[in-house]
C-alpha cells in the first residue's frame, strides 16, 4: 500500500474540510430561510393569514374536531390546498375554510 506524504495528507484533510463547511453553510442557510419570524395577521381573515403561511408547514382544526398538518400550497376563493401532509404520503387535501375553526404554525426558532 501506498504511503501518503505530509503534503499530500493536508491537502486531503484541507478538501474534506471545506467540502464540510460548505455543506453546513448550505443547511444553515435553508434552515435560516425556513425559520424566517412569522405573525399572525388579527385583523386579517383567515384566508389571509393562511397566504401569508404559503410554503410554512401548519396545522389546521377543522369544526368537525379533526385536524391535518401540511404545507400551504396555495390558497384561492374559500379553499385552502394542503401537500405533504403528515403521516400520509403521496396526499394532498383541499379544505374549505369556513370549516376551519383555528390555525396553527411554528413562529419562533427554538
Amino acid at each position: 500500500m501506498k504511503r501518503l506524504t505530509e503534503n499530500q495528507v493536508l491537502l486531503a484533510v484541507l478538501a474534506l474540510t471545506m467540502v464540510f463547511g460548505l455543506s453546513l453553510t448550505r443547511a444553515e442557510s435553508v434552515a435560516g430561510a425556513e425559520q424566517e419570524a412569522v405573525r399572525f395577521n388579527l385583523s386579517a381573515s383567515v384566508a389571509d393569514n393562511l397566504s401569508m403561511l404559503k410554503g410554512r408547514t401548519v396545522t389546521v382544526y377543522l369544526v368537525s374536531g379533526q385536524t391535518i398538518t401540511g404545507t400551504v400550497n396555495d390558497v384561492k376563493g374559500n379553499l385552502l390546498h394542503l401537500v405533504k401532509l403528515s403521516q400520509k404520503d403521496f396526499f394532498d387535501a383541499l379544505v374549505a375554510i369556513e370549516h376551519i375553526a383555528a390555525i396553527d404554525t411554528r413562529v419562533r426558532s427554538q
